[in-house]
C-alpha cells in the first residue's frame, strides 16, 4: 500500500519485547521523519540495551538530521538532572518532533517512561507496540496481547498502534515476512488496533512492490550491529 508511515502526532513512542527490533524501527522512523523536518529528537529510554550511546552512532544519526538524547554510556540511569531536563525540554518543544525508544517489558517501560508518563499523558503522542512474531514472547496472539498489557501497565499510557516487524534477520525471506505478518494481522483484529506500518530490511524492501501489503512500508537500514552480531 502506498502511503506515509509517519504519524500525525508530534511524539512517537516505540516499545517492544527483546528482539522485536523496536530500536531499528525507532531509528529508521526518526531518520525518515528528518527527511521532512529539519529538527528531530531521538530519545533513548531503554536502560537495558544502550545502542545509541557510542559517539559513532550519535554522529551517524546527527548527519541525517537526528539528535540523540540519551544518558551517558557509563550509566544506565535516567535520573541524571541534566539528562532529565534535556528530555523534558524536547517533549515540551512543540516545534520539534520526538521519537522515543522504550524498554519492552513492564519493568523496563516503567523505568524508562515512569517519570515522564504524566507529562506525556497531556501531550499528543502515539505509543506503538513493535512485534516480531518470530520471538518467543510474541509468537502468538495471546503473547502479543500480554506484551501490550505489560507496556500499558508499566507506562500508564495507552498503546494505539501495532508495528509489524516479522523477521529472522539474515534468514528473512518474503515468505517469512508474509507468514509472520498474517499473525500480526490476526492480533490486530483481536485487539482492535490498527497496524501502523510493516517493516522490511532495505534489500528485501527494494524487491517488494509497495502495494504488496495493505499497510505502508518502512524499509529498515542497519545503522549499527546488535550485541550478538
Amino acid at each position: 500500500m502506498e502511503g506515509s508511515v509517519l504519524f500525525d502526532s508530534r511524539i512517537a513512542i516505540f516499545a517492544g519485547r527483546f528482539g522485536s527490533g523496536k530500536t531499528e524501527v525507532a531509528v529508521n522512523y526518526a531518520v525518515r521523519l528528518a527527511q521532512e523536518r529539519e529538527r528531530v529528537a531521538l530519545v533513548d529510554l531503554d536502560l537495558v540495551t544502550p545502542y545509541y550511546r557510542t559517539r559513532e552512532t550519535a554522529q551517524i544519526l546527527a548527519q541525517r538530521g537526528v539528535e540523540v538524547i540519551a544518558p551517558p554510556a557509563a550509566t544506565r540511569q535516567l535520573h541524571v538532572p541534566a539528562v532529565t531536563a534535556e528530555i523534558l525540554a524536547a517533549l515540551q518543544d512543540r516545534e520539534r518532533p520526538v521519537v522515543l525508544d522504550v524498554g519492552g517489558d513492564e519493568e523496563g517501560t516503567r523505568a524508562g517512561l515512569g517519570q515522564f508518563s504524566r507529562s506525556l499523558a497531556r501531550m499528543d503522542y502515539i505509543l506503538s507496540l513493535v512485534v516480531n512474531p518470530y520471538r518467543q514472547h510474541t509468537s502468538t496472539v495471546e503473547g502479543i496481547a500480554q506484551a501490550l498489557e505489560q507496556i500499558e501497565r508499566g507506562s500508564g499510557l495507552r498503546v494505539s498502534r501495532l508495528v509489524s516487524n516479522p523477521n529472522l534477520i539474515e534468514e528473512t525471506t518474503l515468505a517469512v515476512v508474509e507468514e509472520g505478518h498474517s499473525l500480526i494481522e490476526e492480533a490486530s483484529r483481536e485487539l482492535g488496533l490498527p497496524i501502523a506500518f510493516i517493516c522490511l530490511e532495505e534489500r528485501l524492501a527494494r524487491e517488494v512492490p509497495r502495494a504488496h501489503f495493505q499497510q505502508p512500508l518502512l524499509p529498515l537500514v542497519r545503522y549499527f550491529l546488535l550485541p550478538w552480531e
